[in-house]
């Protein structure tokens, strides 16, 4: 009986040291200057942003599918039958000290992060919704550092215009001004196409061990992918399909073509496209590449054909211009709000949302980004600051 006491005794004193006890000897250093982040020097250095900007083509607000669910620290009965994380201690140790967050805090993350995400869904601008899964502050957080940290170094493609500093829809645009011939191709689920087993490799390629690569990933992943809404997920996408660029742009290379890639949208420009043919080079290249090609979506624009590019008219051949429909719809709100005022408006129109004035004023300074010399915004603009 005593023997049996004891060994129960003992149990509990190694449960008990298991929960409590750290081994401070086993952590690692908060410097990383000895991993090697290496990037390809043959590309010039860019940074990306590490949020995608809101949608200037749509006022469609938010609509909540869940509330944000946050991770509740277990008691102790739980904790002493939860199940080992299937990530190396130490490499959790050291991303702790990497991401400057107490390590049960950090355990309780990895434990299960989709508690960590508030998802709803965005109205699209061609109709149906845009799934959105948003971390919640202390999962942000992580990532805005793993951003920072890491990937902000990181070099893209000369042919990327989204989610770069200072690049914009405006830069993705011009290069194909003056091009008889436009192909628009749309990627599906882009950020969703972009599984776990890939983000490790991101990091691994920045010189990472194996099992801090693991740790990194599940942080900026959802689901076993990337995340729309997570702001790692811009740079991490970009990253991604830096070799996909560098193979479209050899395509566009070889028949003299010019390509740039918003996002998820490639647009090739030039004389006498062979629709078929560099249609089917382009999917090769993407199948290739694991993405998929939304064909439902994809545009062969000749000379006659009015030409959007990323929401922007080059039909014109010499200068940018925002679509013309799109100017009727905004003249023609801003008229009503400055005759009938704001409130009459959106109640006429059906419009609950808070921040309509603020939607129409960010279109509106886009529209200036495409047209600064157009004096009509200009006006616009300053008017209904005033109200």
């Amino acid at each position: 009986m005593n023997i049996l006491l004891g060994i129960l005794a003992i149990a509990l004193l190694y449960l008990l040291y298991k929960l409590f006890y750290k081994k401070r000897g086993d952590e690692y250093s908060r410097d990383t200057s000895g991993y090697d982040r290496g990037t390809n020097s043959n590309e010039k250095e860019e940074r990306p942003k590490d949020q995608p900007k809101k949608s200037v083509f749509s006022f469609f607000g938010r609509k909540n599918i869940e509330k944000p669910q946050i991770a509740k620290r277990q008691g102790l009965i739980a904790r002493l039958f939860l199940a080992p994380l299937p990530f190396d201690d130490k490499a959790i140790t050291w991303c702790a000290n990497f991401l400057v967050i107490e390590k049960n805090i950090l355990i309780d993350i990895l434990r299960d992060t989709s508690k960590y995400y508030s998802r709803f869904r965005l109205g699209k601008r061609s109709g149906g919704f845009r799934e959105i899964s948003a971390p919640v502050t202390a999962l942000l957080n992580i990532q805005k550092t793993i951003y920072k940290r890491t990937l902000l170094s990181a070099n893209v493609h000369t042919s990327c215009t989204g989610f770069r500093q200072n690049v914009s829809v405006v830069d993705n645009a011009k290069p194909h001004l003056g091009k008889p011939h436009v192909l628009k191709v749309d990627i599906v689920d882009f950020f969703g196409s972009i599984k776990k087993s890939r983000i490790i490799k991101v990091f691994e390629s920045f010189g990472y061990p194996s099992n801090i690569s693991q740790v990194l990933a599940e942080l900026c992943s959802f689901e076993g992918k990337l995340p729309q809404g997570a702001a790692t997920s811009p740079a991490l996408s970009n990253i991604v399909a830096y070799d996909m660029d560098v193979k479209l742009m050899s395509i566009a290379q070889k028949h003299n073509f010019t390509y740039t890639r918003y996002a998820d949208d490639l647009t090739f420009s030039g004389e006498n496209i062979l629709f078929e043919e560099v249609l089917s080079e382009v999917n090769n290249i993407v199948k290739d590449e694991k993405f998929v090609i939304q064909r439902k979506k994809t545009r062969f624009l000749t000379e006659k054909k009015r030409k959007i590019v990323t929401g922007i008219s080059i039909s014109s051949g010499k200068k940018l211009m925002i679509p013309k429909s799109k100017k009727r719809e905004v003249r023609k709100n801003v008229h009503y709000i400055l005759t009938k005022g704001l409130t009459d408006h959106q109640r006429f129109i059906g419009s609950t949302d808070p921040s309509y004035l603020k939607r129409l004023l960010g279109y509106l300074n886009f529209w200036l980004m495409v047209e600064p010399d157009n004096d009509y915004v200009k006006k616009s603009i300053a008017s209904l600051k005033k109200l």
